[in-house]
């Protein structure tokens, strides 16, 4: 059987691999220019060209093509093309949301890091005050106590008792923008 009398018969099969390889010879260099058409890129219309010809490959023995095998070969060009723009939407799609999210995630973990550096950093400045100043700034911030309350637990004046505070926010201020300067000059 050869395929260009076929192209009479209302239902045009493949009978034989020697069919097949004639279909392909004879038409796959149409199919290319047909998919180069609607997607401008030779190595994408190479690969849809394979795909539609795979295709037909493994349909060989239920497809019957009634017409012509240019317009089907067309139409499968024009739907190839279709589900390729549909699976790289998807695919984009897909890639941006794992994109947006690993950048949060990115984030929420610097920012976690920075944050226990920074809590070390200040943990070991407060332990350089002295003892009294130390125990009224822990209980302030750590405990969440005013100073009315230290002063009664600790048995200071309540000016005593800011005092202290003043000093240790103070000494912390200093420190850690000297620990920033430093930062930024080695960042």
């Amino acid at each position: 059987m050869t395929l260009v009398a076929a192209k009479q018969t209302p239902h045009i099969t493949i009978a034989s691999e020697q069919d097949f390889e004639l279909l392909y010879k004879q038409y796959a260099p149409f199919v290319l220019r047909v998919s180069y058409s609607f997607c401008k890129n030779e190595t994408l219309a190479a690969d849809m060209v394979q795909e539609i010809f795979c295709a037909i490959w493994d349909r060989r023995m239920t497809l019957a093509v009634r017409g012509s095998w240019e317009n089907y070969l067309y139409r499968c060009a024009k739907y190839q093309f279709y589900n390729h723009q549909r699976n790289d939407a998807r695919f984009r799609s897909a890639q941006d949301d794992l994109t947006a999210g690993s950048e949060a995630w990115d984030d929420s973990t610097r920012e976690h890091i920075e944050y226990a550096d920074l809590s070390q950093n200040v943990n070991a400045l407060v332990e350089q005050l002295p003892d009294q100043c130390r125990k009224v700034y822990r209980m302030s911030r750590q405990q969440g106590l005013n100073a009315q309350e230290i002063s009664k637990e600790l048995l200071l004046s309540e000016k005593t008792v800011k005092n202290h505070l003043t000093r240790a926010l103070s000494f912390l201020r200093r420190n850690i923008e000297g620990l920033f300067t430093l930062f930024l000059m080695v960042a």
